[in-house]
């Protein structure tokens, strides 16, 4: 691989990946928050940790929302998530709405339509769209996916430049485990596509072996490890406990991408 070949494909993602004919080296470029939050992997990684946080349904864990959501019954199989002023992962203010269908009794469907803004110091992202989050609900473990040919849509609008908005459809497959009350458990694959202006796909694997894990009082994944890839380009990004950080209660909220840290929610 060319050094001007390697170079574009590390604008991709963020990251450097280049090889020789005995190693591949992989490095992340520009380390400050900013820009890891901007990269591909660092969208892949703080947006999906939003929209998997907002689990409108039984498998929720502990939020940090606190009195920022509120629940109205729409009918007897029909209810609404509304939040306001929430704390993002990516640090802005979340607001907006779910909106939850449900139908089955043990085998519980829920369809859930997002429509939610998160607004930062630089402009906004758009959640839209729905998933469909199927229960099992005497085995307390669940399917997320999307409706099939209804991919979801991630938009960002930069205010002071708008050469820099960007769409991305977001699809899933994931399983998740609530078993333990104490440790909700995701593990399966997602990808974030850039379709405005077209663009590549980071695709996104959580092993089942190494879940991520949502712990009682925490917003955010307190454990678990992503593996994120967009040829020749790669990154590993690991949810961490034992980093602790000044106003991150109980570990949480804090990620390393190839070994360099984020901390969600700022």
């Amino acid at each position: 691989m060319s050094i001007r070949t390697c170079a574009a494909a590390a604008a991709v993602l963020g990251l450097a990946a280049c090889t020789s004919s005995t190693t591949t080296e992989v490095q992340v470029q520009n380390t400050d928050a900013a820009s890891l939050k901007a990269s591909p992997a660092g969208v892949a990684t703080t947006v999906f940790t939003d929209l998997e946080s907002l689990r409108p349904d039984s498998i929720a864990a502990g939020s940090s929302s606190g009195g920022c959501v509120t629940v109205s019954t729409l009918s007897p199989s029909s209810f609404r998530y509304t939040f306001t002023g929430c704390l993002s992962a990516n640090g802005g203010i979340m607001t907006g709405t779910v909106t939850v269908t449900a139908s089955g009794t043990g085998t519980v469907v829920n369809n859930a339509l997002f429509d939610v803004v998160v607004t930062d110091a630089i402009g906004a992202w758009h959640y839209a769209g729905t998933k469909i989050i199927t229960v099992n609900t005497s085995a307390k473990t669940a399917s997320l996916t999307m409706p099939e040919g209804q991919p979801f849509t991630v938009s960002r609008q930069v205010t002071a430049d708008a050469s820099k908005n960007k769409t991305w459809a977001y699809t899933t497959s994931l399983q998740a485990d609530w078993s333990n009350a104490n440790a909700v458990k995701f593990w399966g694959t997602y990808a974030f596509h850039q379709t405005q202006p077209a663009g590549d796909t980071v695709t996104v694997a959580i092993p089942q072996t190494a879940p991520l894990v949502w712990s009682p009082g925490c917003a955010y994944p307190s454990s678990g490890v992503l593996s994120l890839s967009l040829p020749p380009a790669a990154a590993e990004v690991r949810f961490n406990a034992s980093i602790t950080d000044p106003g991150v209660s109980l570990g949480c909220g804090v990620l390393t991408i190839n070994g360099y840290r984020l901390v969600l929610g700022q």
